[in-house]
């Protein structure tokens, strides 16, 4: 029994009899002119004819259309949608053939009886799923460059997918059945929509054949998104895996980790591109990647379990890196108080209990880097950005030189978050869907309330507060952090303990589009795109907790009153919004006026 089937518990195909004749071919077009023709061809020249061949380009301005339009069995959807994985699912789920074969358009068949070879193998008595076989990378000009890895034991796959993909894309085709078992590929993914689907697959207790013959030629060139963002392909592979099997088999860590270190593409490794690089550079990122999966508490529990062969070698991996597997909270009874060695905290519907002794080292920590970034703080004046909309019509280099709070998704904006000195979250949602980028997160210092360690794993530039959710506006950051209602009243907080006298607000449109009567703190599941943010990707695809402005106005009305009590100020530089508490001021203008005040 394979690894997924082990945790997850197996399912039996459903395939029953059935005699496969069809094949339906799916390409998803963009731009890529230069490569559609052969790629077209290559489906058109089956000896075995598809029944259709679905074609869709949202929008591509390099003549790729027209080729579609004018080529043999082709169907083009020219029309717009959310991406690669959406392309594909539509082309699933308007398929009419028994088998369904996806083939992106920079890629081609080996030759033209790959359809009549793949039908042959659905049709033979075990029946399967989905069948795989062999192909090769070529390069631009279409010269094999290598062999593509695949791992002919279908058998094990379940087993061996937690640490490689092991399937090449365009050589995979699935019985249209695939699609009513499981869905479609899941459309928040850029890079690994086909490994997820794989994994799903899995999970259902599909059953995967593997065919032995070339059937498809991969094109790899500089161009090509996987190699040309290779860092952020593999950021959503180890997402994937870690979603699919609870934790992070190492072995992906380590890959990760050399591409960090060296720069060179682990799918295409040669001498040419390997550079020599130290050992301990290389140790020292898998295990910054491994501590950022798999010391979070449900990612330790799931490693607690010795006979499966990759999650002891990945035990033994964070083992020999010196990381502690022990955790440091776990759930306890809704009524259960703090004592024995734990402090209790209730998040959402869980109750956790946190060991005192951490908690203890946490706030030492916290404590002593309060000290030194008071004394590191670039002036006396510091800007608290919000993340509504009215961002995008900030110029936000108005924010060099000067000290900069952020929260949530944030980093969706590399140019807001490249001027980032501090980043903050406060809500268990953004944290638990966020939290291996927030682990993973170099260069800002990150805050947090401790009761989110469950899934928050600190680093050297990570500090725990103590943060109980009361109305108050708390002038001894070692004493409480309140959270209530915004994360900006906790940061507001912050400003305040590091010492900031003014604070300059930005993006606080303080306005929320949300269903009409719906109370603060409800789950709301975003499918659309996000309007009440700076990036229409921001709770796409999420869950958030529905907003209450005059609830978090008034924590507002706190730190006001704190501030001007002690002779500082807060102002709102914020361009439009609805938040007229503080005085208005523009922000260059405010800031350069504050860089002369003493």
């Amino acid at each position: 029994m394979g690894l997924l089937s082990k945790i997850f518990g197996s399912g039996a195909s459903e395939s029953g009899s059935r005699a496969v004749r069809t094949v339906s071919a799916i390409t998803p077009s963009f731009n890529q002119a230069e490569f559609l023709g052969v790629c077209l061809s290559s489906v058109s020249s089956q000896t075995l004819k598809p029944i259709e061949h679905l074609v869709f380009d949202p929008g591509s301005t390099d003549g790729s259309r027209e080729i579609a339009e004018k080529s043999e069995g082709v169907t083009l959807y020219a029309e717009p949608d959310e991406g690669q994985a959406d392309a594909i699912g539509r082309g699933m789920t308007l398929a009419k053939g028994d088998v369904i074969a996806w083939l992106n358009s920079d890629d081609e068949y080996a030759d033209e009886g790959v359809f009549q070879a793949v039908v042959e193998r659905f049709n033979e008595p075990d029946q399967p799923d989905i069948v795989y076989g062999l192909g090769i990378y070529i390069d631009a000009e279409g010269n094999k460059t290598r062999d593509a890895y695949v791992n002919t034991d279908a058998d094990s796959l379940s087993h061996r997918l937690s640490h490689e993909v092991g399937i090449l894309q365009p050589a995979l085709f699935l019985h249209k059945s695939v699609v009513e078992r499981i869905g479609i590929p899941d459309k928040s993914l850029y890079f690994a929509m086909d490994y997820e689907f794989w994994m799903r697959a899995q999970k259902a207790g599909l059953k995967f054949a593997h065919l032995d013959r070339i059937v498809a030629r991969a094109r790899y060139y500089e161009e090509n998104k996987t190699l040309g963002k290779r860092g952020e392909s593999f950021a959503e592979i180890c997402k994937v895996a870690s979603e699919n099997y609870g934790f992070l088999d190492e072995r992906w860590a380590t890959r990760w980790a050399e591409f960090n270190v060296d720069g060179f593409d682990g799918i295409l490794k040669n001498a040419a591109n390997t550079a020599v690089s130290s050992e301990e550079a290389i140790a020292g990122e898998t295990k910054r990647i491994l501590a950022a999966f798999n010391l979070r508490h449900d990612s330790l529990e799931r490693l607690k379990n010795p006979d499966i062969q990759p999650i002891r070698r990945t035990v033994t991996r964070m083992k020999e890196l010196g990381l502690a597997l022990e955790p440091v909270c776990k759930r306890v009874d809704a009524e259960t108080p703090s004592g024995n060695g734990y402090q209790c905290y209730t998040v959402a519907d869980q109750r956790w209990g946190f060991s005192s002794h951490w908690l203890h080292a946490q706030m030492q920590r916290t404590e002593a880097a309060i000290a030194r970034l008071r004394q590191e703080r670039r002036g006396d004046t510091c800007i608290i950005v919000g993340n509504g909309p009215s961002l995008n019509d900030t110029d936000l280099s108005l924010l060099d030189g000067t000290d900069v709070f952020v929260s949530n998704f944030a980093p969706l904006s590399k140019d807001l978050f490249s001027r980032a000195t501090y980043l903050s979250v406060v809500n268990n949602l953004v944290a638990e869907q966020g939290a291996v980028d927030f682990n993973l997160l170099n260069g800002v210092t990150k805050f947090f309330p401790y009761w989110l360690g469950y899934c928050i794993v600190p680093d050297e530039r990570t500090y725990l507060f103590k943060s109980i959710g009361k109305p108050e506006f708390s002038t001894d950051l070692m004493a409480n952090v309140s959270w209530r209602h915004t994360v900006s009243f906790f940061h507001l907080q912050l400003a305040y303990g590091l010492g900031y006298k003014r604070v300059a607000l930005v993006g606080f449109d303080h306005s929320y589009r949300q269903q009409a009567g719906i109370a603060e703190g409800e789950v709301i599941e975003q499918e659309e795109e996000d309007e009440n943010h700076f990036d229409p990707r921001y709770f796409k695809g999420k869950k958030w907790h529905a907003a209450d402005v005059d609830n978090m106005e008034a924590m507002y009305r706190l730190a006001k009153a704190a501030f001007e009590s002690d002779g500082r100020e807060i102002v709102n530089a914020t361009v439009g919004g609805h938040l007229e508490l503080f005085d208005r001021a523009e922000l260059g203008e405010y800031l350069s006026r504050a860089g002369t005040a003493v």
